[in-house]
């Protein structure tokens, strides 16, 4: 459910690795943190609040100054689906200190970062306690949201469609701009033969999970254009009595 996409010269790390790159002096205006004090600090919020993390997923970039990450929780939405959590930090003034959350979590070396719930802190005296702060905040949310989007795509899941309802919705896609004409056949074959099993009957969690599987490799070579497009089909594919979950 979370993915960390590494093609801009970032390499995987371990968090053992992790721990041996450091933050470089602060100065006057600009405080800088470890990587792995971030990622701990993430950590412990979350196993302070009663979740565990069953997976990882770390990177580091430009000489070890860009740290990415993406966990996953052991906290089931609906089956197969799993709550996730993004991180990154920078120790070159790239970018802020980042937490992100959500049943779909997508951080990559670009700078792209996406999910349902996001924190953003600068690196000011009081960045680190801030950031904490906010993720605290942000993870006191992870039950309500979890809650939400558990009904949205059990909501999802029990919608079912028929074939003709199903070509409507990539149509309307397509009319509105979000898939392009030649992917059109590989999102419909997608549908009727599913590379998952996504249920018994054609529903609209199918056809997302249609349109994001055929999709999905779009993710390395336009990240952006990725997280923009599964955005805007959540939205059309969203029953209208859950609604999609927003940035905090």
């Amino acid at each position: 459910m979370s993915a960390l996409v590494l093609h801009k010269g970032a390499v995987p790390v371990s968090r053992t690795e992790l721990a041996n790159y450091h933050a470089p002096p602060s100065t006057d205006s600009w405080f800088p943190v470890k990587h792995a004090d971030v990622l701990a600090k993430v950590g412990d919020t979350l196993v302070a609040s009663g979740y565990r993390i069953v997976r990882e997923q770390l990177g580091v970039g430009r000489d070890g100054h860009r740290f990415f990450g993406v966990l996953d929780l052991d906290s089931t939405l609906v089956p197969g689906v799993t709550l996730a959590v993004g991180v990154r930090n920078s120790t070159d003034k790239s970018f802020p200190l980042g937490f992100a959350a959500g049943n779909r979590v997508f951080v990559c070396d670009n700078l792209a970062f996406r999910a349902e719930l996001l924190v953003k802190r600068k690196h000011s005296r009081y960045g680190e306690m801030r950031f904490a702060n906010a993720i605290a905040g942000a993870v006191s949310q992870l039950r309500s949201f979890q809650d939400v989007e558990t009904q949205r795509i059990r909501r999802m899941q029990q919608s079912n469609l028929s074939e003709a309802q199903a070509s409507h919705l990539v149509l309307k896609a397509l009319d509105q701009g979000i898939v392009s004409a030649p992917v059109i056949p590989r999102i419909w074959k997608e549908i009727l033969n599913p590379s998952f099993d996504y249920g018994p009957e054609l529903s609209l969690w199918t056809v997302l999970q249609a349109f994001t599987t055929v999709l999905g490799e779009r993710a390395k070579r336009s990240p952006n254009e990725y997280a923009g497009q599964t955005i805007r089909i959540n939205a059309l594919l969203s029953p209208p009595e859950i609604p999609v979950a927003t940035a905090a």
